[in-house]
Formats: structure tokens, sequence, C-alpha cells
């Protein structure tokens, strides 16, 4: 009776293991962008604005505007032979003779294509907030690891240091010390992980992964972009807010269509079937509408400065577009110039130096504040340059994004 409990228990232990591997997620920049594609909320969102724009379409496409009416009248008529009942009835149907319809479809299809630039929109936003999260996560998880290294000099140094005590080679003020530069090492390194699961948080927020999953970042800060600005420039124009402006002027123009054929008298055809007396006739009906009064007038004006309106923005936009991209093109050759300079200019022999540097300590060449002071700028050097790293990756991100060739 007690031997199943325990035969379940390796069985639980599995599972849970078996889940906790299934929520752990690595992803490389490459990954996270074609995870946002498909899955971010934001992206879905906007997609699904789409099928609500093709209702109006439907409705659009419908060949007649109005319905036809039919009209029925019927009454008892008293004459000198008796009562006999007369009969009235009929049919009509009134037609747009302005091209109304053709405007109407031109505008619905307008909303789609407005709609499909605005999910295009959201997935380019979408893109760039993925691959700076990745960035900072892929980050975070550098510094981590440089500082785990750092913490553990720290440590060994600290070991040195109370062996060196222990003989009476320093005072206690340099064991205090060591003790702190170890406590600041590892708090520090603490305090970055703290960051990692932020960045990594939100990451997995844009890409909708479930909230019990871990998620790490995989691949290098020095990403594999060099964009020319004439490439850039080339692709502004179909950047999706710019076609969503497009989408905006054709739908204007359709109305300003609707407008003017309002100017226009719309027939109606019909027909009436009449009993009378004991007498029928069928008689043709022909309708007409007079634009008198209502021309349209509002319904043109609104289009007309709203036409002026979105081909004023769509101009400034592109121009405005314009301009962002070759700064930001202008910023990421300026970082790249500088990390390369500092690559070739600070980082060969940084660990030699170190390593040196606390040779030098242990047979009591330098003191112990004085190896402290070396290790503090190796320390400051290497940070700097993992932080020139994700400049450049954040540069050529911005710049690919603002161009449009994120998407």
């Amino acid at each position: 009776m007690h031997w199943r409990p325990c035969a379940a228990v390796p069985v639980l232990i599995c599972l849970v293991q078996s889940n906790a591997v299934a929520q752990s997620i690595s992803l490389s920049l490459d990954d996270a962008l074609a995870r946002a594609r498909e899955q971010a909320p934001v992206v879905l969102v906007a997609r699904a604005r789409i099928e609500e724009a093709r209702g109006r379409l439907i409705g659009a496409r419908v060949r007649f505007r109005d319905n036809p009416t039919i009209d029925v009248g019927m009454g008892p008529r008293t004459t000198e032979a008796g009562t006999m009942t007369d009969l009235d009835i009929g049919f009509s149907q009134l037609f747009e003779t302005a091209g109304q319809r053709a405007a109407r479809i031109a505008g619905a299809e307008a909303g789609i294509a407005r709609e499909t630039a605005a999910a295009d929109e959201a997935r380019r936003l979408a893109l760039r907030a993925v691959a700076l999260a990745h960035l900072h996560t892929l980050h975070a998880q550098e510094r981590i690891e440089l500082l785990r290294g750092v913490e553990a000099v720290a440590a060994d140094v600290r070991t040195v240091t109370d062996r060196r005590y222990a003989v009476g080679d320093i005072a206690v003020l340099d064991v205090n010390i060591a003790k702190i530069a170890w406590a600041r090492a590892r708090a520090a390194r603490l305090a970055a992980e703290g960051e990692r699961t932020v960045f990594a948080g939100e990451l997995q927020r844009l890409l909708g992964l479930p909230s019990g999953s871990t998620v790490t970042a995989a691949g290098s800060l020095r990403l594999q972009r060099r964009s020319e600005l004439a490439n850039l420039l080339a692709v502004v124009a179909n950047r999706p807010d710019l076609r969503g402006l497009d989408a905006d002027l054709r739908d204007a123009e359709s109305e300003v269509r609707l407008g003017r054929a309002s100017t226009r008298p719309d027939v109606g055809l019909g027909a009436r079937m009449k009993r009378e007396e004991g007498h029928r006739a069928v008689i043709g009906e022909l309708t007409v509408t007079l634009p008198v009064f209502n021309q349209g007038q509002e319904l043109r004006a609104t289009a007309a400065a709203r036409t002026s309106r979105v081909r004023l923005e769509r101009d400034t936009t592109r121009a405005s577009i314009e301009s962002e991209v070759r700064a930001l093109h202008a910023a990421f050759a300026a970082r790249e110039a500088a990390l390369t300079a500092f690559a070739q200019d600070a980082m060969p022999g940084m660990d030699e130096n170190d390593a040196l540097a606390r040779r030098s300590f242990e047979v009591g060449q330098i003191s112990l504040p004085e190896l402290l002071l070396v290790q503090r700028e190796l320390v400051e050097t290497r940070l700097e340059y993992l932080n020139r790293q994700l400049e450049v990756a954040e540069a050529a991100i911005e710049q690919d994004a603002a161009a449009g060739v994120l998407q």
C-alpha cells in the first residue's frame, strides 16, 4: 500500500524537470525577429484590424446602394353599381449614374491598404523593440560574465592578502581593503544579473512568450550589418507609415469623387399596376433626383482639404525620415570608427597587464592600492569596450529600422 506514492515521485520529478527545460528559451537575434514577425502581440492585433477593413469593401461592392421599393395601395370604391376594391401596386429601383460605386470600392480598398500598412508599421516598431531588447539582454549577459571574472580575481586577491597578512608582510588595513574590493565586485555582478532579468523580461513580453519561460540571448554584439546610405534611402519610400499615407491619399481622393458625383442626378425606374372600377392599367415610371440643394458641398470641401493635408503630411514625413536616416547612418559610422580605434589601441595586452599586476602584488613589488587601481582601470576599460559594442549594434538597428529595412 505504500510503494505507489514512492514510485510516483521519480515520475513527478522527471515531469517537473522536463517542463523546466521546455520553458528555457535561447534566442539568437534572427530567431527573436522571426518570432516577433509571427507572434508579437502588437503585430497580431494590428493584423486583426485588416479583417475589419474588409467589411467596408464587402458593402462597397454591393451592386445597388438603395434597395428596391414596393408600395401597395388598396381600398373600397363605392359606385352606383355597388362597392368595388381598387388596387395600386408599384415597384421602383434607384440607380446611381456618376460612378459612386467605383469610388466607394476605391475608398474601401484604400482602407484595407491603410490597415495593412498599419500592421506592417506595427511589425517594424515591434522588430526594432525586440532587436534592442535582445541586444540589451545579450549585453547584460556578457557584462555578467565579465563581472564574474572580476569577482574571481577579487577573491584571489583577497586570498593572497590573507596569506601575506598571516606572515606579517602587510597590515590589516590591506586585508580590509581586499574584502571591500571583493564585496563591491560581488555586488556589481548581482546588480548586473538583476538588469539582465529586466531586459530578458522585456524581450519575453514583446514576443508574447509564456510568463514562466526563461529567455537567454545568443549571439554576438558585433552585428554584421553594413548598409550603405544609398541603399537605405532607396527603401525609405516603401516604409509602412508612408504607404499608409499613400492609402489615406487614395481614400481622400475617392471621397472627392463621391462628392462630385452628388452634383449629378440619380435615376429611378419602376412599374405600377392599377385596378380601378374593374379596369386594369400598367404604367412605367421614371424618377430623376434633382441635386438642387444638396450637391455634396460638405463632402467635397472636407475631402479636398483632407487630400491637401495628407499630401503635405506624406511629403514632410518622407523628408523627415530621410533626414533621420542620414543622421543615424552618420552616427553609426562614427561609433563604429570609435569602436575600431578602441579595439586597436586599448584592448591589446589587457590580460597580460592584469596577470603582471597580480604577480607583482604577490611578490611584494606593488602595494594593494596600486593593484586595485590597475585592476579598476582594466575593468573600466573592458566595460567601456562592451558598452561601445552595444552602441554600434544599437546604431545599426536604429538606422535599419528608420529606413524600413527591418521589416
